[in-house]
């Protein structure tokens, strides 16, 4: 393998001055800055706004099958505004070369051209995956030159996102469970609206159930968290029932029936833990749960450090509430977490209300630090 020529990046040209335009940067800079980008209240089509603290105009160079909405993910802007700054009709799309005008504060470094030598056995999946490419993508632009063969000595090119692949050239998963978790699975776009690129399977286990194998599927940051967070709460709770996962995502991501969000590889949803004393097949009542129990599963997961939110009805978090609070929980930090008693529209903790969650909670992990084209909500 041979990694191409990297696109060389400029820096930051003078900020904007009283309706004057500056110069514009012919590409981000290649490390990462700090941005601060604020997240829309709710989740919506756009970006209320993008990335607007620090921001300033630079030149993007369209890269091979690079589209609008993919570079409006990429630097936190909407595709509208991409569309409006290039003079880009509506379904148009830039064309390979093209030098898109931008407006952000997001500064990641492009995609490269690595050179690929084809060895017996490799499968479009085999080449993408330790680049964290699109196994489509890689397909779609290196079709022409080797169909569909893809005999062993012929050269093919994959264009890779540097800090997905530099984060799967470093990997190295801590010892347990984890381990067998492998790296490259990423989320792309929003929870409700998104992709899973080589995505991973939640591994079987005697901690949990998986209720859905074909919908188990995550980003290798989420399936992490998730076998973290099920180990710990079962080797520290002491709990004697069956936690039952319930829909992830599927391998590739996209709609799933009956969900409006789980499209990312990064939503989990997990069935609230019966007293351990009854049959594990039955439905969660109030009076079946084990609510001590969901308290430590809940902490488990926050302990990963990983979850954006979890969502979870709010008249039913008073149970949790009481039952943590009777086991010598305090109230501040059963008040950093639960929205209850505080109002169901309380922001501060990491519980949140949604209805339709009463018989499981729903955890949403964060994108991880490599996942460009990820957006928290």
């Amino acid at each position: 393998m041979q990694v191409l020529t990297i696109l060389e990046a400029l820096l930051a040209a003078a900020a904007m001055q009283s309706g004057d335009e500056p110069p514009l940067e012919e590409s981000p800079p290649a490390e990462v800055a700090e941005a601060s980008v604020e997240a829309p209240s709710e989740e919506s089509d756009a970006f209320s706004g993008g990335a607007r603290e620090g921001a300033r105009w630079f030149r993007h160079l369209v890269v091979k099958r690079e589209t609008v909405e993919q570079l409006a993910l990429r630097y936190r802007v909407k595709a509208s505004s991409l569309r409006s700054w290039n003079k880009l009709d509506e379904d148009e799309q830039p064309e390979e070369g093209a030098k898109l005008r931008v407006f952000s504060a997001i500064t990641t470094p492009p995609r490269e051209p690595v050179e690929y030598t084809l060895r017996e056995g490799d499968t479009w999946v085999s080449i993408s995956r330790p680049f964290g490419a699109n196994p489509a993508d890689v397909r779609r632009y290196n079709y022409y030159r080797v169909r569909r063969n893809l005999d062993p000595g012929e050269v093919v090119v994959v264009w890779s996102d540097p800090l997905i692949r530099d984060a799967i050239a470093r990997d190295d998963p801590p010892p347990g469970p984890t381990a067998e978790v492998r790296p490259g699975g990423y989320s792309y776009g929003f929870p409700h609206r998104g992709q899973l690129v080589n995505g991973v399977r939640i591994p079987e286990s005697d901690a949990y159930v998986l209720r859905y194998p074909n919908s188990s599927w995550g980003s290798t940051w989420a399936v992490r968290a998730t076998v973290t967070a099920l180990h710990g709460f079962r080797e520290r709770s002491g709990y004697g029932g069956l936690v039952r996962l319930g829909t992830m995502s599927r391998q590739r991501g996209g709609d799933v029936g009956g969900h409006r969000s789980h499209q990312s590889g990064r939503d989990l949803d997990v069935r609230l833990p019966l007293r351990a004393e009854l049959n594990q097949q039955l439905k969660p009542s109030k009076r079946r749960v084990d609510w001590l129990a969901t308290w430590r599963l809940i902490d488990a997961f926050l302990e990963t450090g990983t979850v954006k939110v979890i969502f979870f009805d709010y008249r039913r978090q008073k149970l949790i509430y009481r039952a943590a609070k009777e086991s010598g929980v305090s109230e501040e930090e059963l008040d950093a977490v639960l929205q209850w008693p505080i109002g169901r529209g309380e922001l501060d903790g990491k519980v949140r209300h949604s209805s339709g969650h009463t018989g499981h909670i729903h955890v949403r992990f964060t994108c991880a630090p490599y996942e460009t084209e990820c957006v928290d909500l």
